[in-house]
């Protein structure tokens, strides 16, 4: 120690100053580091934790994406299964209103046809009564009238233009 005191050194004062930094290196210890790296330590907790929720999240939000792209893709190929039932369903009732209005057109045709029929009938009906009266008209008074060939002749031709005239 006297090596000490010959270089200036205080031994009392290195012990007091050692002392003294003890106490010191204990009060930061106790009151500053400790607390520093329990803060540091919950920081380090919360940043791991912060991350493994990021991972956690991110999964969720890949298997939620997954899970709604596997239902839109269901919901598409059973909206054009609707499609295409609907369109069948439409094909299928174009060509029952076809073929009823062919069978309605077929029936008109039918009906007009009976009822053209049933007016040429009667048309020509009326046409030979008319005709019979016509003829009987024109005999008849060739027969009043007795004339030669000729006579008889001019008496017909006569008799059909006065019926023209009336008709």
């Amino acid at each position: 120690m006297e090596g000490l005191s010959r270089l200036g050194i205080d031994v009392w004062g290195l012990v007091l100053y050692l002392v003294n930094f003890g106490i010191l290196a204990l009060i930061l210890t106790k009151f500053l580091y400790k607390p520093l790296l329990k803060v540091l330590d919950e920081r380090s907790r919360n940043i791991k934790d912060n991350l493994e929720e990021a991972e956690r999240l991110k999964t969720d939000f890949e298997t939620e994406m997954n899970k709604r792209k596997a239902n839109s893709e269901e919901v598409l190929k059973h909206m054009r299964l609707e499609l295409e039932e609907t369109r069948r369903h439409a094909e299928d009732r174009a060509k029952e209103v076809m073929q009823q209005a062919k069978q309605e057109r077929e029936t008109l045709l039918t009906e007009t046809q009976a009822h053209i029929n049933e007016m040429k009938a009667r048309l020509v009906s009326d046409v030979e009564k008319e005709l019979l009266a016509n003829m009987e008209r024109v005999v008849v008074r060739v027969i009043e009238e007795k004339h030669t060939t000729t006579d008889l002749q001019k008496s017909v031709a006569r008799a059909w233009k006065d019926i023209q005239k009336t008709v």
